[in-house]
């Protein structure tokens, strides 16, 4: 996906951060962590697939048979040690492998996600959760952010294309087949795009049941109603996730449903002029709730103001109140604050936002967000 030397410099980087943890290895268990080691698309599924990176030395990858030949194209491991299946008579399964592999290493770094059953391989060896992988890929390389500003602006043009088709009683299974239409452009622009590496969806949200946040629209013979709707055009493009979410309003709206989408998207835009390199994730977070109580609508908040785009459609860094962590350059995150009404409906934009030097790139920048524009 990316060039050799990158994936190389990954390994070379979290070597480094094993010797200033003072441990002899790491285990990475996790596919998507697996997948940016490598370069391999990596799906584990029940059978264990265990990365050693010692803090000096060859890397090794623990592997099950039925993988070894697609694994076999890893471009950072020097030495593969195939195992015969997840249940295997003793000396042809993967713990013994995991223990070889291993080798003299005492003091072991293990994935955050790692599964329990992956300590058991560890014997005496001293064991602590790591998470060098997961801050590695908090910052994104110029690779991978040519990459994500591309699939943003696949999902922006699906959404625009959508918009065009919004009114009042039009079914959610011709905005669908409207918004999927994009995909055509993906494989014919994107050459290492595939069915596997590549997700491409579009899904809505219609009143009054998106006054939950998580509520999905399945029924493709469902229409936008007489009010509001959440428009989400998101997925992965060779594994690496955007997203472009607008709500519109359509019919004959309340004025209620106009107050709620333009603070809505007031709180968006407060987030999105507060967000530059130095500034903490929970302030921001913090300053759109205080917003919104401000505003008398802070019950109808239920989540975060964001999260980090990459391998995974959510990861670090998260925009929360209890967030640690402070904007970098090249993280590549959502600003999404919501409002949800029982009864009523959902109120959200989401933009996949890059951050500069200077501040940010707004890679969804090209979908109107006023209510002017989206209402229908």
């Amino acid at each position: 996906m990316f060039t050799a030397t990158e994936y190389q410099q990954r390994i070379t980087d979290l070597q480094a951060g094993l010797k200033r943890e003072n441990l002899d290895a790491m285990l990475v268990t996790t596919d998507p962590n697996l997948t940016y080691l490598t370069g391999v698309s990596v799906f584990s599924m029940e059978r264990p697939v265990v990365m050693v990176i010692p803090a000096e030395g060859q890397t090794r990858l623990v592997l099950p048979r039925m993988e070894q030949e697609p694994l076999s194209e890893s471009l950072t491991v020097d030495h593969h040690d195939v195992y015969w299946e997840l249940d295997a008579k003793t000396g042809r399964g993967w713990i013994e492998a995991v223990q070889e592999a291993i080798g003299s290493a005492h003091r072991v770094g293990v994935d955050p996600f790692a599964e329990l059953s992956v300590t058991t391989a560890l014997g005496d060896c001293t064991w602590q959760i790591c998470s060098l992988v997961e801050d590695l890929r908090v910052i994104k390389s110029p690779a991978e952010i040519a990459l994500t500003r591309r699939v943003a602006s696949y999902w922006t043009q699906s959404m625009n294309n959508i918009l065009q088709s919004v009114s009042a009683g039009v079914s959610v299974g011709e905005l669908m087949a409207v918004g999927g239409k994009i995909s055509n452009a993906v494989f014919e622009n994107e050459p290492q795009a595939n069915w596997i590496n590549t997700k491409v969806a579009q899904f809505f949200q219609c009143a009054p049941m998106s006054g939950s946040p998580h509520h999905l629209s399945y029924r493709a013979d469902e229409v936008l109603p007489q009010g509001p709707s959440i428009i989400n055009a998101v997925g992965a493009i060779c594994h690496y996730n955007a997203e472009n979410e607008r709500t519109v309003l359509t019919g004959n709206y309340t004025p209620q449903h106009a107050e709620l989408f333009d603070i809505m998207q007031q709180g968006q835009q407060l987030a999105l002029n507060m967000i530059k390199p130095g500034v903490r994730c929970a302030d921001v977070d913090c300053a759109v709730q205080d917003f919104f109580e401000k505003e008398g609508v802070g019950e109808h908040q239920r989540h975060r103001v964001g999260h980090g785009f990459g391998l995974l459609p959510h990861e670090r860094p998260y925009t929360s109140e209890g967030s640690k962590e402070v904007y970098q350059p090249n993280m590549i995150i959502s600003v999404e604050p919501g409002l949800y009404v029982d009864g009523v409906g959902g109120f959200r934009h989401s933009d996949t936002v890059l951050i500069t030097e200077g501040g940010i790139e707004n890679f969804s920048a090209g979908t109107p967000k006023d209510r002017a524009s989206l209402t229908f």
